[in-house]
């Protein structure tokens, strides 16, 4: 497609006998000659969703030293020191909230930073630097760090293991807000706990203020023990499970902020957290957030694994920093 372009001049100026009101802007011509739609009448036509291999190729910000350098990372320092030779990896399911979901998520942070009076910096994930608006991720594995020759050895290793693990694509969605103090660093996160999205309607579901059920979560369950295992086999630590079998379906969150240390008052933490038991957000236990595949990030290069029938393998290229959540 060709632009035609219309000669420019000052502002009192006129274009063609035209004044200035009535000057055309560059006009998009397709190759055959024909006019192509305005940008208005596109912006109203359906546009197809991205593929998720599309944000796979940007799936981190650009790596700004090799050092660990916490004034580059507000304060953060690397759970995985960058070693020649070693690789950073992770195994997780990642989410991208819809415009709406990032409003009402944006909305729930700003009311519990409201709550904790200042007591502790919050520092949100729901945004880069620059305002635009982040994925968010549940993790099935913790920080590893992964020689040059395994890396390849436990890509296969855990895409044949989720490949063959009979889970299908399915959903989850917010249950609860919680606080969760990581094991690997001195920093705390605002958390929302997930299960496995149920009918509300069913007598299984959870209700406000209930404990999750044991058995919450088994897809999330099933997957992160075949990803123990196979960290397991590389000498990596296992998440959640210090031995195979362990129960943890209660385990499972979505990192929204995260800040270091606590507050000093428990009641200024629980009144943060009944927050999200407010009427406004009840819609948020409704969500569906989809679970088609699996992402392993080795390095800076992103790899989609889809659970049975949800698609072919992808690989993609990002790049950056890995900090824990």
């Amino acid at each position: 497609m060709a632009l035609v372009d219309y000669s420019s001049s000052s502002s009192g100026e006129s274009v063609d006998g035209e004044p200035p009101s009535k000057r055309r802007k560059a006009t998009a011509v397709d190759d055959d000659g024909t006019k192509a739609p305005s940008t208005a009448s596109r912006e109203k036509s359906d546009m197809p969703a991205l593929p998720s291999a599309f944000h796979d190729l940007y799936a981190s910000t650009v790596r700004q030293s090799v050092s660990d350098d916490p004034n580059l990372h507000q304060g953060r320092r690397r759970l995985i020191p960058h070693v020649p030779g070693r690789w950073p990896s992770h195994v997780y399911v990642e989410w991208h909230p819809t415009n709406a979901q990032h409003a009402m998520l944006t909305q729930l942070l700003g009311e519990v930073e409201k709550k904790l009076h200042n007591e502790i910096p919050l520092h949100g994930f729901l945004t880069s630097d620059l305002g635009a608006p982040q994925p968010l991720h549940i993790s099935l594995s913790r920080p590893l760090s992964l020689r040059t020759a395994d890396k390849d050895a436990f890509l296969d290793r855990v895409t044949s293991s989720i490949r063959t693990s009979g889970v299908r694509p399915f959903s989850v969605s917010p249950c609860d807000l919680a606080w969760y103090l990581s094991p690997d660093s001195d920093r705390s996160f605002l958390i929302l706990r997930v299960d496995t999205a149920r009918d509300p309607g069913s007598s299984s579901a959870t209700k406000e203020g209930e404990a999750l059920p044991p058995s919450t979560n088994p897809e999330l369950v099933a997957l992160l023990a075949r990803c123990n295992a196979a960290a397991a086999r590389f000498d990596q630590p296992p998440l959640y499970q210090k031995r195979p079998g362990e129960g943890a379906g209660t385990a499972f969150h979505i990192s929204i902020a995260w800040s270091f240390g606590t507050t000093k008052s428990e009641e200024t933490s629980l009144r943060a957290l009944r927050v999200f038991a407010q009427r406004r957000y009840a819609e948020m236990r409704t969500w569906q957030i989809p679970v088609p595949g699996v992402k392993v990030k080795i390095g800076n290069v992103v790899h989609h694994v889809p659970l049975s029938g949800a698609g072919k393998n992808v690989a993609s290229i990002g790049g950056g920093t890995e900090f824990a959540a």
